[in-house]
């Protein structure tokens, strides 16, 4: 699978297990088709091809207001992501590597892990929804649908990946 094509469809992205050094994403049948590798508690990832192969890398940048820059290994643009200074999902801004902006609405008000995703025309692209209950040992397991061709598997992985580091931080925040 060419994971810099347009995409629609929907994948799967497990939460991070405890012992493991990253998780799997994968398509509905199973096929697995890049891998998240975790690199440390700052927020730093790596997306990974299934033989284990770099193919692009976040670091996140900022103090306060955190901005999820992911490049890929040439160097070219996966994805900018900067969450909204008060309300992190309200005025988050997101460029993808095309140069596409779409933006990221939080779809319920009791949860901050359901999101939709819309283009530049306002219709609904995509939705981000968990896969598992808000109280499991990995919350924050997602399945991504795109319903239009808006970012390609790279760039979607690459979102899903920020998002869930954004919701962590929010988290960690209100609980310490």
């Amino acid at each position: 699978m060419n994971l810099r094509a347009e995409f629609t469809g929907t994948i799967y992205l497990p939460d991070k297990r405890f012992v493991a050094r990253g998780s799997p994403v994968y398509l509905p049948d199973g096929h697995v088709i890049a891998l998240i590798a975790w690199r440390s508690w700052s927020g730093r990832f790596s997306i990974l091809d299934p033989s284990g192969n770099a193919i692009a890398s976040c670091r996140p940048r900022g103090a306060f207001r955190r901005r999820y820059t992911v490049f890929a290994v040439d160097g070219s643009p996966v994805l900018d992501m900067l969450p909204g200074g008060w309300r992190p999902f309200g005025g988050m801004q997101v460029t993808l590597g095309s140069g596409r902006r779409i933006t990221v609405r939080r779809s319920s008000v009791w949860s901050d892990r359901r999101f939709e995703l819309y283009d530049a025309n306002n219709r609904l692209a995509g939705r981000i929804e968990p896969t598992a209950g808000s109280f499991s040992f990995h919350p924050d397991s997602y399945a991504f649908e795109l319903m239009v061709p808006v970012m390609s598997a790279l760039e979607a992985i690459a979102l899903a990946q920020a998002l869930r580091l954004v919701v962590r931080a929010i988290r960690a925040a209100a609980s310490g």
